[in-house]
C-alpha cells in the first residue's frame, strides 16, 4: 500500500507523519487506537466499516509512534474533511503531540484541496480542539456512553 510522508515541526520538535488508506496499511496506528479508546476508555466499537477507506495517520517522534488520526470526506460537503480517532499515547500527553497530529491531518486535508474540516469531539477534549481553532456547533450527542459535540475549522 502506498504511503505518504510530511515532515511536522511543532513548537520546536521535529514529527513525521504517516499517511496511507485502510487501518491494514497503519498497524501501529490500529495499536495505538486499541490501547487508548477500547484498554483505557472503554469503548467496544473502535473500528468500523470507515477504517477500510479512510486515510489513516500515524505520528512518529524518530522511529517511536506516538499519535494516531484518521481522515475522510464528508458525505454531502465534497470542501470539507472529517478528522476522527484521534489518540496520543498515554505517556506522551501534555507535551503538544495532539495539536501536532491535528497539525499533520489539517495540512494533508489541505493539501487534498479540502477547506475545511469537522470532527465529533469528547465533550471533555473540547477546550483541546478549541484551542487548536475548532468551534463547537449543535447539541451534544453520545456515542456509546460518552457525550460528545461536532466542531469544525475553516482551514
Amino acid at each position: 500500500m502506498e504511503k505518504d510522508i510530511m515532515n511536522i515541526e511543532h513548537n520546536g520538535k521535529s514529527y513525521r507523519a504517516v499517511f496511507a488508506v485502510g487501518i491494514e496499511s497503519l498497524p501501529k496506528a490500529a495499536e495505538i487506537r486499541e490501547e487508548i479508546f477500547i484498554k483505557e476508555q472503554g469503548f467496544t466499537v473502535e473500528f468500523d466499516e470507515l477504517d477500510k477507506s479512510a486515510v489513516q495517520c500515524l505520528l512518529c517522534r524518530g522511529e517511536e509512534p506516538v499519535a494516531a488520526a484518521r481522515l475522510y470526506p464528508d458525505s454531502e460537503d465534497k470542501e470539507c474533511a472529517h478528522i476522527g480517532r484521534v489518540a496520543v499515547v498515554k505517556e506522551m500527553r501534555g507535551l503538544g503531540i495532539g495539536s501536532a497530529v491535528m497539525k499533520a491531518v489539517e495540512t494533508y486535508a489541505r493539501e487534498n484541496g479540502y477547506k475545511r474540516t469537522a470532527l465529533s469531539a469528547q465533550c471533555r477534549a473540547e477546550k483541546f480542539y478549541n484551542a487548536n481553532g475548532y468551534k463547537a456547533r449543535g447539541d451534544v450527542y453520545y456515542d456509546e456512553f460518552c457525550p460528545h459535540v461536532m466542531m469544525y475549522k475553516e482551514l
